[in-house]
């Protein structure tokens, strides 16, 4: 009783492969990110040559 009162609480009937959406959106989001920070690291790549 206890463990279907959880389950349900948790929203465990759900089926597992339930994504928001389709894999290759996490992929391209990840590739994303990755560009963005490659950005960031290419602007400081002289900072330590200044002085």
């Amino acid at each position: 009783m206890l463990v279907a009162l959880v389950m349900s609480a948790t929203g465990a009937n759900e089926p597992a492969d339930s994504a928001p959406f389709p894999p290759l959106v996490f992929g391209l989001i990840a590739f994303a990110t990755f560009l963005l920070l490659l950005a960031i690291l290419w602007a400081f790549r002289s900072v330590g040559n200044r002085h």
